[in-house]
């Protein structure tokens, strides 16, 4: 993974939900902005974006619906990348 002045894609990319929120944007639409049309936008959708058999993708878990509260995206407990679990060692009990 690469750092962006000590912090991780994915923390930079989470750094813009406020951003989204502040502008109204549902929280569905900022899911899709942050997987999908990301996906597409760099042109490879056919194996990034989506959760689907053959695939790449990197999963996280929040503690909430994040259709429910978009903001939970903020606090991840862990991330699965390659079948691999990292855990947050600032959010973990």
């Amino acid at each position: 993974m690469v750092d962006i002045d000590n912090e991780m894609r994915g923390t930079e990319a989470l750094s813009y939900i406020d951003s989204f929120v502040e502008a109204g944007i549902p929280a569905s639409d900022i899911l899709k902005i942050m997987t999908v049309n990301a996906a597409q936008l760099l042109g490879i959708e056919k194996a990034r974006g989506t959760i689907a058999r053959g695939m790449f993708c990197d999963l996280i878990a929040t503690e909430e619906n994040p259709l429910e509260n978009i903001m939970t995206l903020q606090t991840v407990l862990f991330v699965m990348k390659n079948g691999v679990v990292y855990k947050n060692n600032k959010n973990n009990r």
